[in-house]
């Protein structure tokens, strides 16, 4: 071929190239113009903000930088995110926002990155059952014949916009496999948007979906990568500003911003503007009527309660008829089954369902709780979430009683569920839950009956009341994301005897108030509770406030300060309105002076019967560590002020409250006070005008040498009644041990020593083993956990171990003894006047070698019966000689630690024949050993036998929980369940005494 007709074809092909482009334009400009076009007018008619212009102004141009980020690139990973999910509450104008995009992206002045944007609607797509993806998103195009093959075969220039994901109504439930990547083969449609969502079809193409907060738990697991955005509302000013503007001319505007603002959760739900604009609204008729501001804000219950009422006051009943029961009661399951299931359309099926008809809800339109869709006709919602969630709540008022239903009751039904979620893991309930608990208040009750003409009853109340028994039951400390969920429901129902009775069931709570708010609800719920006994409060003197906000009245400022106090002053009521109350933590909380005289007040009170105040890392303020109430709370007897930097002038008033006849501590923490010489001395002279006093831990302080001798004086006055004494870590040498060992020959009471992670090495231990030896001596616990021994110290403790008496704990845990220095402990340990039954050797450098020498313990001494030999290298040969000696019949061992040593499924046999023929051992430590699958199973398979002693093993977490090995171990709880397996082993009080309180 001659290269002048090679030039001609390739000019050919140039000019149908062309061509095909200019064709290609021509439709990518046509199609914008019907987007111009169909989303002009639905613009135009929507408004984020109703009423304010200028505000509308401010919010769409905040909102519109907000759109144009969505698809810019991660700062940390310089990746454009392909699927970004806009995330917002019900009514917030996601919608709005994503017709403006489509309108701008139509415009040229948004995302010009794509070629091609397609929206789609849920509510649209929810009423198509069959089709192509193509005919899915061709809807809008000028002609049939558009270039859907050249437009799909590039999908990188592709944006997909789904609105409003809550609206589909799917269960998405389609398996992998089922799932379609062919856009021209026809597919149920709630297929092509799964396999569109989970990137099957077209993955590289790009998405933006719009879905409520309440629906992420639904949507996050068919994405892959989601990037959420959240569109925030209204912020706490704006909102501000907008219910000023909405009661901008009455005269009431200020009470109502204040009550307003107080209710914490009712003005949350002003970020969304149609909300505030109900709001304003319901407060402006209720006003006119001679209504009570601060009463209708109280809760939110009150004000829909209000709002509600007053849509059905305004009908003429002469023309419409009102909704009998059996109506009412049929649009609230339907609202109930919706807010569990995030579906807030009610379609031709969901009215078929529930026996609604369009003729049923007509009443319902015409009173603006409905409202029918503009676009598509043959679908309805209720006119916002909150009226639905009110309407739900009210279905368990109204519904039959489930235990006459002779078929099981749904999901949606169970008010047990309904109780045991939390605003965590189901936020789409939260408020609903919030609702049916105010609807427990017998005035919201009676406007309703005012307005429905029927009567409501009342049995929620105790079947509510028999959900909560159930609840603490089964959760004895009850979470604190249920309990702050419990409190919030409480407050809402402005019941005291029912709030009396609910918290009854709950002696334990914890809680932590840091807000404004939580302290308002916490503080009256807890002022009607008479059945606590033990309490964790973690309180903040610098409350987050809404008193931050814009400057508002002086009035208001002032009343919710005054309101402040009053609530503190409820909250720690409780110390005298519990006379059960035995134990109170105030764990990190930050306390001033005003709320130390509130304490101390209520400590003082003739009713307060604590026992236990723990202020584990408390934070003093104002210099306000006050403890005086040790002189006036006459059944404090436990101080736990661990973590606590003590100030001088601090340590000065305990030790003064110390010194007081009044005074009845018995137990007293200090650990990690940063207390030094001079306050150990302070201390050592407190405590001998002191007689109560027999538990003092002042581990990890800086006391040195010279504080310690200070109190081992104090330790030998005849008038020191102390028993318990824990001084580890407190930089003390072998140059006090002189000093220790005579206090402890001197004291008649002293009966527990921890001197652990002390440097006080062999010479040190000499001199306290003249103690030990001493025919006085009353130790019955001794602790020298690191203390720098070696095999010569052992020999010496060992020969002091032949002439005590008193010791039954001893504690040698991380000392480098090793098989040299234990082989003369086991010895001693085996003559029958040894009194030691609890032994620790914990890192003690020991290898097999040494169960050659502790084997015979277990047979010989018949008062030894718990010992660790933890982080010891032993192997499956030192388990071997162990478990001979443990299957003697004359073996007293109840309890073994062998955590981390070196076992493998080597010793597998020796385990079985242990835990089948062992008569006295019923609790074991096993966990960091490399006992494979193969092992735990073939140990089930005798554990599960109900004649095995064992009550308690512990092991790794992998064993117990690993999807092999779980059916075995649900075996073993099934046949054997006074047997316990946990990933954690357990210390019992005699072996760490010093730790507790």
């Amino acid at each position: 071929m001659e290269s002048e007709d090679v030039e001609k074809i390739e000019d050919h092909v140039s000019e149908e190239e062309i061509l095909s482009e200019d064709k290609d334009f021509d439709d990518r400009r046509d199609y914008r113009t019907v987007i111009k076009e169909k989303f002009c007018i639905v613009w135009d008619k929507s408004s984020l903000l109703g009423e304010s212009a200028t505000l509308n102004h401010g919010v769409t141009e905040k909102d519109q930088k907000l759109l144009e980020r969505i698809f810019e690139a991660d700062m940390e990973t310089y990746k454009i995110p392909q699927t970004v999910i806009l995330q917002g509450a019900a009514g917030i104008g996601k919608t709005t926002l994503l017709r403006k995009a489509m309108l701008e992206w139509a415009d040229g002045n948004l995302y010009q990155q794509f070629t091609y944007a397609f929206y789609l609607s849920g509510r649209e797509i929810s009423q198509v059952k069959e089709k192509s993806f193509a005919q899915l998103i061709s809807k809008n195009w000028p002609s049939s014949e558009g270039p859907i093959e050249q437009i799909l075969s590039k999908p990188r220039n592709l944006l997909f916009i789904i609105d409003s994901f809550d609206e589909l109504d799917f269960s998405f439930e389609e398996p992998e496999f089922a799932l379609c990547n062919d856009w021209t083969q026809k597919q149920p449609v709630s297929f092509l948007i799964s396999s569109l969502l989970r990137k099957v079809m077209l993955p590289e193409s790009f998405l933006l979906v719009t879905a409520r907060s309440t629906a992420w738990k639904r949507l996050k697991p068919l994405l892959h990568k989601p990037h959420c955005v959240k569109l925030p509302g209204l912020s706490k000013n704006a909102r501000m500003d907008y219910i000023h503007h909405l009661l901008k001319d009455k005269t009431w505007a200020t009470d109502a911003i204040c009550s307003i603002r107080k209710n914490e959760r009712l003005f949350n739900m002003c970020h969304v503007c149609h909300v505030c604009q109900v709001i304003c609204t319901c407060l402006k008729e209720q006003v006119e009527k001679g209504g009570n501001i601060a009463v209708i804000c109280q809760t939110t219950t009150a004000l829909f309660t209000y709002y509600i009422c007053s849509l059905f006051s305004q009908i003429d009943w002469s023309v419409i008829t009102l909704p009998n029961e059996t109506l009412v009661r049929s649009l609230c399951q339907a609202a109930a089954e919706g807010i569990w299931t995030m579906n807030h359309i009610l379609y031709k099926k969901n009215l078929r369902k529930h026996e609604l008809t369009r003729d049923d809800i007509s009443v319902f339109l015409d009173v603006k709780v409905l409202q029918k869709d503009t676009e598509y006709g043959n679908c309805f919602a209720f006119s916002h979430l909150h009226i639905q969630e009110f309407f739900a709540a009210l279905f368990y008022l109204l519904r039959e009683n489930p235990e006459e239903k002779d078929y099981p009751i749904k999901r949606f039904e169970n008010l047990h569920l309904l109780l045991e979620s939390n605003h965590f893991h189901d936020p789409h309930l939260e408020q609903m839950k919030c609702f049916l608990f105010g609807l427990l208040n017998k005035d919201r009750v009676q406007q309703l009956e005012e307005t429905f003409k029927f009567t409501i009853s009342m049995d929620i109340k105790g079947e509510l009341l028999m959900c909560l028994e159930a609840l603490e039951k089964g959760d004895s400390y009850l979470s604190q994301l249920r309990l702050m969920d419990l409190l919030h429901c409480l407050y809402e129902t402005q019941d005291k005897e029912f709030i009396t009775q609910a918290l009854s069931y709950f002696p334990k709570i914890a809680l932590k108030v840091d807000e404004e708010a939580q302290l308002l609800i916490y503080s009256f719920c807890l002022k009607h509770c008479y059945s606590l006994q033990t309490i964790k409060l973690t309180v903040m003197a610098e409350l987050k406030t809404k008193l931050d906000l814009k400057p508002t009245a002086k009035t208001c400022f002032e009343d919710a300060i005054a309101g402040i106090t009053h609530c503190w002053k409820d909250l720690f009521s409780v110390l005298h309105k519990n006379e059960s109350l035995r134990e109170m933590d105030l764990y990190e909380s930050r306390l001033n002076k005003s709320l130390m005289n509130i304490l101390s007040e209520e400590l003082s009170h003739p009713r307060c019967k604590l026992q236990k105040l723990l202020f584990g890392s408390v934070c003093f303020l104002d210099n306000c560590q006050d403890f005086s109430f040790l002189t006036t709370c006459h059944t404090l007897t436990h101080l736990d002020l661990k973590d606590v930097d003590l100030e001088d002038n601090g340590l000065e008033g305990l030790c003064q409250n110390l010194e007081s006849q009044r005074c009845k501590l018995r137990v007293l923490r200090l650990e990690s006070c940063d207390l030094n010489v001079y306050h150990c001395q302070k201390l050592s002279a407190a405590l001998k005008g002191n007689k109560s006093l027999v538990f003092l831990n002042l581990s990890t302080n800086n006391l040195s040498n010279d504080g310690v001798k200070s109190l081992c004086e104090t330790l030998g006055n005849p008038n020191c009644h102390l028993e318990r004494l824990s001084l580890a870590s407190c930089g003390i040498t072998k140059a006090v041990c002189e000093a220790l060992s005579l206090a402890i020959t001197k004291s008649k009471r002293l009966t527990h020593l921890c001197l652990a992670d002390n440097i006080l090495g062999d010479e040190g231990i000499e001199l306290l083993s003249d103690a030990l030896s001493h025919p006085q001596c009353t130790l019955q616990s001794l602790v020298l956990r690191c203390c720098c021994l070696t095999s010569v110290g052992s020999k010496i403790l060992s020969t002091a171990l032949l002439n005590n008496r008193s010791l039954i704990h001893l504690d040698l845990g991380s000392n480098k003894l090793q098989d040299k220095g234990i082989k003369l402990l086991c010895h001693i340990l085996q003559q029958p006047t040894c009194t030691v039954q609890e032994l620790e050797l914990m890192g003690c450098i020991l290898t097999s070698d040494s169960c050659l020498d502790l084997a015979p313990i277990f047979v010989k001494n018949p008062n030894l019966w718990s010992l660790d030999l933890g982080n010891n290298n032993l192997e499956d040969a030192g388990l071997n000689i162990l478990c001979e000696a443990l299957k003697n019949p004359n073996c007293h061992i109840q309890r073994l630690g062998l955590e981390n040593c070196g076992l493998t499924p080597v010793c597998c046999q020796d385990l079985l024949s242990l835990f089948s023929n062992n008569q006295s051992l019923i609790q074991m430590n096993l966990m960091k050993n490399a006992l494979n699958y193969d092992t735990i199973k073939n140990l089930c398979k005798v554990l599960r036998s109900p004649t095995c002693k064992m009550k308690f093993l512990a092991l790794d977490n992998k064993e117990i929980h690993g999807k092999k090995i779980k059916k075995f171990m649900n075996d073993v709880r099934i046949n054997n369940p006074q047997l316990v397996i946990r990933p954690h082993y357990y210390n019992t009080e005699s072996e760490c005494w010093w730790k507790y309180f």
